[in-house]
């Protein structure tokens, strides 16, 4: 009888563990290329794991029209406007709405 109680005390305690786990996102991104031309589209795709909510914005050129543009998609495209360097920022966010833990992950794009 006391095997059976420490094995039903044992069998609690590991679903308690398993689901008061936390995972946290994980942010990742996918281009479909990281050197374009000016006015060529680039695919942005989220490979975030453990994510509901996107935020992705640029840091560009001065003046770039992409400086002010962001997005919330899983997935778009996007046609550079100015030849430059760009940064691209990935924000994974554990819920909807930009909430909970998040994850950051930046990818470089050269534009010519």
């Amino acid at each position: 009888m006391n095997v059976k109680k420490t094995l039903t005390t044992l069998s609690f305690i590991s679903i308690i563990a398993l689901f008061s786990c936390k995972k946290e996102p994980v942010a990742c991104m996918e281009l479909s290329s990281e050197n374009v031309a000016v006015g060529q589209e680039v695919t942005f795709t989220t490979c975030s794991e453990k994510a509901l909510s996107y935020d992705w914005y640029f840091t560009g050129p001065v003046g770039a029209p992409e400086n002010d543009t962001a997005f919330s998609d899983i997935t778009f495209s996007l046609a550079f406007s100015m030849p430059g360097t760009y940064t691209v920022t990935h924000v994974a966010f554990e819920k909807f709405s930009f909430l909970g833990e998040s994850d950051t992950t930046t990818k470089v794009i050269t534009v010519n």
